[in-house]
């Protein structure tokens, strides 16, 4: 039997390592009901040649899980959310399906052993799948490609710093974070609108070191402190925090209501070009605002 020429066999072997990317969804699982439904859908994105990103995305939908546009027609702001170390994306669905209830289409990259820093260009990979999204999926023409954000948790901030100083978002928001010291030097080069959003508990990320780190952030910039609320209360549970001896004093309900709250107010105005929105971040219950 004649062997395979060489150029196939590499071929093969590529597929083989690589996998198989799922089909792009046409529409999603629908994830809230009642008068703004939400629906989620999973896309697998090409990175590097041979890997595989899977970007778990949340959409305003009808009661089917097609998008749904407004009444104009027009894309829709968008957001990267990127998880914190060690801290599954799932726990950040909270967040996502409250922005993606306000209108936001909220895309969120999975990292290896759930480390962003393993893998920080795919928050890029997810932006472009937004802007970029396959022929004839959900995506297509849903996102207004210059008007999407980046947010991170925890580790997922300081991931989210870099990809915005790599450039292609049009706002950042750091939760419970604050950028690498290594990004010093590019720091006052950040050409956009940026949010620190802040738990007055957290005894993590602690608020002295995110004042410092929201004072060398470039104007426009808005320093956002949840009176009681702690790190983990970004997530979906805050009982590591208890268990560490470093219980809030709000509810965890409560933490999310205004955490979602303030990041709405900030996504609206920076992605509309009106600023950091700190007037409207200065009504939400329990919040104090510094802005520059």
């Amino acid at each position: 039997m004649k062997p395979a020429p060489l150029s196939l066999l590499v071929l093969c072997l590529t597929f083989a390592l690589s996998g198989c990317a799922l089909p792009a969804p046409t529409s999603g699982r629908l994830l809230r009901t009642g008068p703004t439904p939400v629906s989620e859908a999973l896309f697998q994105v090409r990175a590097r040649h041979t890997d595989l990103v899977s970007v778990r995305v949340l959409f305003p939908s009808d009661a089917e899980g097609h998008p749904a546009r407004p009444a104009d027609g027009a894309p829709l702001p968008a957001l990267v959310l990127v998880h914190g170390g060690l801290v599954p994306p799932e726990d950040y669905l909270w967040l996502a399906e409250s922005l993606a209830a306000r209108g936001y289409v909220v895309a969120m990259p999975s990292h290896p052993l759930d480390l962003p820093l393993s893998a920080i260009d795919n928050g890029h990979f997810a932006r472009e799948l937004l802007t970029s999204p396959p022929e004839g999926s959900l995506l297509e023409g849903l996102v207004h490609p210059s008007r999407i954000a980046v947010a991170g948790h925890s580790l997922g901030g300081v991931v989210s710093a870099k990809l915005a100083l790599d450039g292609g978002f049009a706002a950042l928001a750091l939760l419970a974070s604050y950028p690498d010291p290594a990004d010093s030097e590019r720091i006052p080069s950040l050409a956009m609108p940026s949010l620190s959003l802040a738990g007055e508990l957290d005894c993590l990320s602690t608020l002295p070191r995110v004042r410092d780190d929201a004072s060398r952030l470039p104007a426009p910039s808005v320093l956002a402190v949840l009176q009681g609320v702690t790190h983990f209360q970004f997530t979906s549970s805050d009982q590591r925090d208890v268990e560490d001896g470093c219980a809030p004093t709000v509810p965890l309900d409560t933490a999310h209501e205004r955490i979602a709250e303030v990041l709405s107010c900030f996504l609206r105005a920076a992605l509309t070009g009106q600023g950091t929105g700190a007037d409207d971040i200065r009504q939400v219950p329990g919040t104090e605002v510094t802005a520059r």
